[in-house]
């Protein structure tokens, strides 16, 4: 008797909850996927795009300047614990299935989606202005190429091979995918609705090209780059979607905290290059003095992603290896440092050299994440030969993926 009366209690609950259920309004903050497919929605697509843009660039620069010599830990600062931001900073051992690692890589797994996705849908769509159309397919193109490029760039299948894998495919090696992402970007020009645009494409070409040591390729390309004028191009932060360089490097946490060549060398050398070696110090906890970068002062503080400072910066070095034309090198390091209020150009008949280029890109291009792929590419590493030189593959992807348990060597 008892169980038929739990049994007509649980019936009893079923069913009013059904019909709870049915009475309740359909949500008001919900849209089927189908409906998507409309040219009033292409916007609001492309702004999804950009916003996961954000949020894995900031995740790759962060991890990329623990994993190089640009930032250190020292729990000292009082931010002990954090094991994964101490892991990276020895390059050692890193844990596979630490779960910062997984969401960082996932998030850029969704960019990479929802990047090629936004082409899909833009060949889906009827549109009623082919503006609307080119528009879409640019971005979408764009940044699957960006997204390819981090692949590359950041993440690795072991220590010494850098790459990724889409779509639960086979691994596709560093090479291949900047090659896919050059792919990208010629498509991306196809649907260009400004000159800006295509010097924003041209430069990025070049940077993949200077990664992969094709300096005729990325000299060509930095030629029709970004110029003195252009406007950064930045990835953008709110209060809901965090600048992590500076909730964790910076003024929210001093988990990671800035190589102390920048204050003991750099600033020492020359001070009025404060203003693009931000730091605030000297701290000291425990006995440790250390500075904080500020050139992220606040949680909404965008980060440059492109500029055309950097496009000088790589003229300069392809032109110094390919034509060892110093005088022109030396013109456009000083045209960058003097974009800068109170920075002094170098002198006159200063010896240009390739160390001189890698120091204005380590203070120009400080906390963007380059610093990982220069120390690789130019065989400038600071640690160990067996150490960790990408973001190790995660373990979920390693487990749900056939193609890659032979490959993984830790």
């Amino acid at each position: 008797m008892l169980r038929l009366f739990i049994s007509c209690f649980i019936l009893l609950g079923c069913l009013s909850c059904s019909g709870f259920v049915q009475d309740i309004k359909r949500p008001i903050d919900l849209i089927s996927d189908d409906a998507l497919n409309a040219e009033s929605q292409s916007e609001f697509l492309i702004r999804g795009v950009q916003a996961q843009f954000a949020d894995s660039y900031t995740d790759m620069a962060l991890y990329a300047g623990g994993l190089s010599d640009e930032l250190f830990f020292d729990a000292r600062t009082g931010a002990g614990g954090l094991v994964i931001y101490e892991e990276l900073d020895n390059a050692l051992t890193i844990d596979r299935s630490n779960t910062t690692l997984i969401g960082a890589q996932n998030r850029l797994g969704r960019y990479r989606f929802h990047s090629d996705d936004l082409a899909v849908r833009a060949e889906t769509i009827v549109f009623a202005r082919d503006s609307a159309k080119r528009r879409m397919l640019f971005q979408a193109n764009f940044h699957g190429a960006v997204a390819r490029y981090f692949y590359a760039a950041y993440i690795g299948i072991n220590k010494q091979q850098g790459g990724g894998v889409i779509d639960n495919g086979a691994f596709i090696p560093s090479s291949a995918m900047n090659d896919s992402a050059l792919a990208k970007l010629a498509r991306a020009a196809q649907n260009v609705t400004s000159p800006y645009e295509v010097r924003l494409l041209q430069s990025l070409s070049a940077r993949i090209h200077l990664m992969e040591g094709r300096f005729d390729k990325a000299l060509e390309a930095a030629q029709n780059g970004l110029r003195r004028g252009d406007a950064v191009f930045q990835a953008l932060y709110n209060l809901q979607l965090s600048n992590q360089l500076w909730l964790n490097a910076g003024l929210g946490r001093n988990v990671y905290l800035p190589a102390r060549r920048f204050d003991t060398l750099y600033l020492r050398q020359d001070p009025l290059d404060s203003v693009r070696l931000r730091l605030r110090g000297p701290t000291t906890r425990s006995g440790f003095t250390f500075y904080i970068q500020t050139k992220y002062p606040a949680q909404d503080s965008p980060i440059p992603f492109l500029s055309w400072q950097e496009t000088e910066l790589m003229l300069a070095e392809c032109e110094l290896r390919l034509m060892n034309n110093t005088t022109s090198a030396l013109n456009r390091i000083n045209t960058v440092r003097t974009s800068y209020p109170g920075l002094r150009a170098l002198a006159a008949g200063t010896v240009v050299t390739l160390d001189l280029i890698v120091a204005e890109r380590e203070k120009e291009l400080f906390l963007t994440g380059l610093r990982l792929i220069d120390q690789r590419r130019l065989n400038r590493w600071h640690l160990r030969p067996d150490t960790w030189r990408y973001l190790p593959i995660v373990q979920p992807e390693i487990n749900n993926n056939p193609n890659l348990p032979a490959l993984v060597r830790d």
